[in-house]
């Protein structure tokens, strides 16, 4: 059992590491959003993937870690958490704290990542809201028999024009 506790705590230490890596793309990401650099996003988007594919190998590490422990435990595997295991090692046991740091750990920076998720796809929609309103704002100054107000550079247009948007002259 200590071997697989070990490989365990290897594991979810990994992931641990690979979700504060996403914590600080995401930052990175509210960061390329805000200023509108879309290189960085692409390339913090990339980053991203990078992680969560490795993500994904260390989920499949961790369950098969469960699988093992179940089966050395007689505990089901369908009904297994990390809570359990820790208290079939022993909260007092050595193992049994760090594994109690790591869950607390994890679900810190997983409460992070999640947070700083939702506020970037806010900033992303408010974004895309303005791309769509700019859109239309050109669409509807397009549209025949609607001018600016303005005739030369820099001079009014005196003529009784159409407005688009509502304004006190």
């Amino acid at each position: 059992m200590a071997g697989i506790a070990h490989e365990l705590i290897n594991v979810l230490t990994q992931q641990k590491e690979c979700y504060e890596g996403l914590y600080t793309l995401a930052t990175y990401k509210s960061r390329a959003v805000v200023e509108k650099d879309i290189d960085f996003l692409k390339e913090v988007v990339n980053r991203e993937e990078e992680f969560i594919g490795r993500v994904n190998i260390l989920d499949k590490k961790r369950e098969e870690a469960f699988k093992d422990i179940s089966q050395v435990t007689g505990l089901k595997l369908e009904e297994l958490t990390l809570t359990q295991i820790i208290d079939k090692i022993g909260k007092n046991h050595e193992m049994g704290k760090e594994l109690t740091n790591i869950r607390k750990d994890l679900l810190k920076i997983m409460e992070k990542v999640k947070n700083q998720n939702n506020r970037n796809k806010k900033l992303i929609m408010q974004s895309m809201e303005f791309v769509e309103f700019t859109l239309n704002a050109i669409q509807t100054t397009r549209l025949t028999g609607i001018e600016v107000g303005y005739s030369r550079t820099g001079y009014e247009n005196t003529q009784d024009t159409r407005r688009v948007f509502d304004a006190r002259r």
